[in-house]
């Protein structure tokens, strides 16, 4: 297997990160990518991708208090990671749109403070297809034990949001905790 770790310094001080791990169980490669585009802008000092052949692994790690992370696969790409088939984003192989142009299924993660009475500060996290196509058979899972998946065949609204007003794909974490993008579970 391929090890790769990326850190993400995202906010000046911060000393706690949540991991989000990338596991290729398909046939084929797959350019894995993760961006941030918080309210829709992106940010470019989150912009981080590989390569993973059959069987890979990479791992990242981002700050618990960022806000409009997404992460993604993409197939078909050229050797330098662009030019995809489906996920392609502007950069290459380091996307620097955040995941906008992408129109696949993505993950998304974002720091959120539900008060003392409703768990505090958390991950809040899904899977989307809004407006995208299920290029990827995916499971999110979290080392809480919670679990999403979303396939071409099947991807019911309390797996992942299939429009922007659909909540029964909302969930969320304590702070820390480890991600696994399993692309063909």
């Amino acid at each position: 297997m391929k090890y790769t770790l990326f850190a993400l310094a995202l906010t000046a001080g911060s000393t706690s990160a949540f991991t989000l791990n990338f596991v290729n169980n398909c046939g084929y490669t797959i350019w894995p990518a993760i961006g941030a585009a918080p309210n829709g802008s992106p940010n470019p000092s989150i912009a981080y991708g590989t390569t993973l052949g059959q069987g890979g692994f990479a791992s990242f790690g981002i700050s618990d208090t960022a806000i409009g992370v997404r992460a993604w696969g993409r197939t078909g790409c050229d050797s330098n990671g662009a030019n995809c088939a489906t996920g392609n984003c502007n950069g290459g192989l380091v996307c620097t749109d955040g995941g906008i142009t992408s129109g696949v299924l993505l993950s998304e993660f974002g720091y959120a403070n539900f008060g003392p009475n409703f768990g505090g500060e958390r991950t809040s996290w899904d899977l989307s297809h809004v407006s995208a196509s299920i290029n990827i058979p995916t499971r999110l899972s979290v080392s809480d034990g919670q679990s999403v998946t979303c396939t071409p065949s099947s991807c019911p609204p309390d797996q992942a949001y299939d429009s922007p007003t659909d909540y029964a794909a909302d969930r969320n974490s304590a702070l820390g905790q480890t991600y696994t993008h399993t692309f063909c579970p």
